[in-house]
Formats: C-alpha cells, structure tokens, sequence
C-alpha cells in the first residue's frame, strides 16, 4: 500500500520509541500525523513540539478523521482504535510494513542483530552524517548528537535499526544489512533458536547482488551462519583472526578505549582510534560502522573524527552524575549477555571502584526463559540490587518466585544481593573512603530511578 499524503494517519501507541520516530519522520516527510498511547513521555513530549496531535489514552473517537492507522507489536487486537477501524474499513498497517515504506524511499542500511542495535546504528549515522552524507535516521534510541532518535536527510542513504523481536525485520529492503550477534532473545515469539537463527539468515540472504552484509563473526552463533549464507557478499568483522575487519592494540582508559583497525583484503591499517564508550562489544559495535563506511569510501580521517566525537545514545551507558567519589551510570541492558558486557566494559575502565547494581528485570517470561544466565551474569558487581519485575503486560507465572531467584544469583554470581524498594536504599551505603560506581540496568521505570539518584546527590553535593 502507498501512503498518501493527503491522508491522516493516526499511530496506536505511538509514544514507544520506535512508533514515535516513524511518525516524526512522516511528519517531516509532508504527511498529515496523529497518534495515541496510554500516557505522556519524552517522546510525546518531543512529538508535540513539533505540533504532532497526540491523544491520552485509546479511545474509538480518536481515529475519527484517520484515513490510514498503523499499530505497533505492542498493542493487542482488542484494542478499541483498532477494532473501530475494522468496523469503518479503515486501512490498517503494522509498524514493519509502514517502515518498509519509508524505507523503499532510499537505499537502506538495515542493523539487527540481539544485543547492540542502537549504538551500532547511531555509530554508522553519526560517521556518515559527519562526512556529509546526510543519511535519513530511524533508531531505537535518542541518539545525542543529533538530540532524538530520527533524522530527515537529503542524502540517498537510510540507516534503520531493525528490530528482531516480532520477525519483521525480513521485511526491510536493505541495501547493507548488518548482524551484530544472535543470542536466545525474543523467544515468547519465536519458540525456537533455530527458527530465531532462520529468520537471521532470511535477512541475510535477502541482500540484493549490489549490496553486502556486514557480520560480527566473534559470536559463535553468526560464525556459523555466515558459513551457509552463498549468495550474499559478506564483510565479517570482529577480534577473530579470520575477520575482513578486525581490532587490535587495545588500550581502556577511564572515559574511552583506544585500537588500530585492520582491513585484510587490502592490507590498510587505520591507527589509534579513540571511542568515548567501553567494552569490547562497543568496540565490535564500531567495527560494523567502520567496515561499512569505509567501503562507502568515507575516508580515514573522517571515521576517526567522528569516532572521537561520538556522544553515545541515551541510556547506553550513560554518565547521569559524577564526583570524585560516585559515578551514576544508566544503561538499557536487560537481557545477560548485555548485562555481562556492560559490567566487564565498566571493570576495564573503572579498576579502583565498588560497583554496585540496581536491576529491574522487565517481562516474566525473559525471566524465566534465561533464569540460570540471569544468575550468572553479576560477576563483576560487588552488590546487586534487584527490584520487582517490569511486568510489560504479563502475568506472573504461579511457579516464579523472586526469592530463590535472588538466591541463586548470590550464589552464582558470588555478589550479595538485596531486594530494591527505594533510592533510600542506596543513601545508606556511600563511603567515601573509596570509589562507588552505582549502575542501573534493565527496561521499564529503573531510568527515572537513575535519574532521581542523580538529583539527590546533586543536591547533597551542594
């Protein structure tokens, strides 16, 4: 279906992240845009800044005038703007097929992956757009150089992250597909690993002879795939010794970590890059974004500037508050392999600090689907506090209890654990004898947590 412009398209749900950066886009597209979604948030916030009309709450009245809707995987078909569409033969559309659309405008740099979508989507648009590329932008994050996570350019380039969780993103028409690493994620939909691994290989299969893929081969599971995808170009980068694309010399400073890139086909070395992020998962995040742009022949010079000046994506890995004695970070990990990364990335960097954890497990189901990894994955934390689960509209399955869970990640993971109910919690253990690096980690309201934290020690700090 083409969109037409004359007509208004109302969005269900659309102050989620990626919903809302679709209808900033259509709206700086020249299309006529509406939306609702259970209640105010930043997204809504930036949306009606842009003279967006955004209803509270979903009600049948509001899809009055629309001509087009379109609704995210998130809202369940009882809802009632939805079944009022289908009783006035109002066209309906998912958020796939509406970014199939938008993306059929350009050529597209589609990014998915498990773990590392957003920032390896912000990486890739943040180097192309310093090298004047000026590529259109759709991310699952507020990407801070450019202040939300979209952006309308004039160039003939789209970078897209594409979102794995519900299968759609075999949908995308992708010039450059990019696999960052597939990891057991988003089961409740799949059923399977090996069905989440075939729809991997779909994607990148669907890659049009003119175009390439581009592949983290550090992860076992894509090191395998890429040996049974043959009709596609594939560019595979990463630490391995069989990487096109590889790291190496690395170097953690406190703020930043410093390598030389290797590209084997033409034996080219790009030396001492600086990155303000941590982790090795961010460097290999930086990589995909290196390998791509370098083909796209931005030159050396650009990629490292841009690397240099890179300001990272809102809540990955984000610095809320600092001292002397206390560092805040929030990040978005929810999943164990991200938690692992991002508490061994902070390690490296942080080696004289007291780290100490605040998680808030989102959905049931992921839960209990990675219950023994979710226990495993606080190594590197010397205290770990777990709130209540981000429920994300499941109900509590009868035979998950919160409390042997906790004891199995005391025991696992060696930290002590405790059950986070306030801020006030965490008042009680700052020493300032030494360093405490407090982290909060996980989907859901943990951020205004982070945030809050934030402002009380702003203000005890005063």
């Amino acid at each position: 279906m083409q969109i037409n412009k004359r007509k208004l398209i109302h969005i269900v749900g659309i102050g989620g992240i990626g919903m809302s950066g679709i209808a900033e886009i259509l709206n700086d597209l020249g299309y006529l845009v509406q939306g609702s979604d259970i209640a105010i948030n930043t997204n809504i916030t930036r949306l009606k800044k842009k003279k967006i009309k955004v209803f509270i709450g979903h009600k049948k009245e509001n899809i009055q005038d629309a001509e087009l809707v379109v609704y995210s995987s998130a809202i369940k078909k009882s809802n009632s703007e939805l079944k009022e569409s289908k009783t006035r033969n109002i066209p309906i559309i998912s958020r796939a097929e509406a970014l199939s659309q938008i993306a059929n405008l350009k050529k597209t740099i589609a990014i998915s992956g498990s773990h590392g979508k957003t920032t390896t989507t912000s990486l890739i648009a943040t180097v192309l757009n310093s090298a004047n590329y000026n590529p259109t932008v759709i991310n699952g994050g507020i990407i801070n150089q450019f202040g939300t996570n979209t952006k309308l350019g004039n160039g003939e380039w789209m970078v897209i992250e594409a979102d794995e969780s519900d299968g759609t993103f075999v949908k995308l028409p992708s010039t450059i597909s990019v696999v960052t690493n597939i990891d057991r994620e988003h089961l409740d939909y799949y059923k399977s690993f090996s069905n989440l691994k075939s729809h991997f290989k779909n994607f990148l299969t669907q890659v049009p002879f003119y175009g390439f893929a581009v592949v983290c081969i550090d992860d076992e599971v894509t090191r395998k795939l890429v040996n049974s995808v043959t009709s596609t170009k594939l560019i595979k980068y990463g630490f391995h010794k069989s990487s096109d694309v590889r790291a190496s010399n690395i170097y953690y400073l406190k703020d930043k970590v410093r390598f030389d890139v290797f590209f084997k086909k033409t034996k080219k070395l790009i030396r001492d890059i600086s990155l303000p992020l941590f982790g090795d998962y961010n460097i290999r995040n930086s990589l995909a974004a290196i390998a791509i742009c370098s083909n796209l022949n931005v030159p050396d010079k650009i990629i490292k500037q841009s690397l240099s000046k890179y300001k990272g994506v809102e809540r990955r890995l984000t610095k809320l508050w600092s001292s002397k004695k206390i560092t805040i970070i929030d990040d978005y990990a929810h999943h164990p392999t991200e938690i692992e990364n991002v508490l061994r990335g902070l390690k490296k960097s942080y080696k004289k600090t007291k780290m100490i954890c605040i998680f808030q497990p989102h959905r049931f189901s992921r839960m209990v689907n990675l219950k023994t990894q979710f226990t495993k994955c606080f190594k590197s934390a010397n205290h770990v506090f777990v709130s209540d689960v981000y429920r994300a509209g499941e109900k509590k399955p009868k035979n998950f209890k919160m409390l042997s869970f906790t004891k199995r990640l005391s025991e696992n993971s060696k930290v002590k654990v405790s059950h986070y109910s306030s801020n006030n919690d965490l008042l009680n253990l700052i020493d300032y004898k030494y360093h405490i690096l407090f982290v909060f980690l996980g989907a859901g309201t943990v951020t205004s947590w982070a945030k809050q934290f934030s402002e009380t020690l702003k203000k005890i700090d005063e």
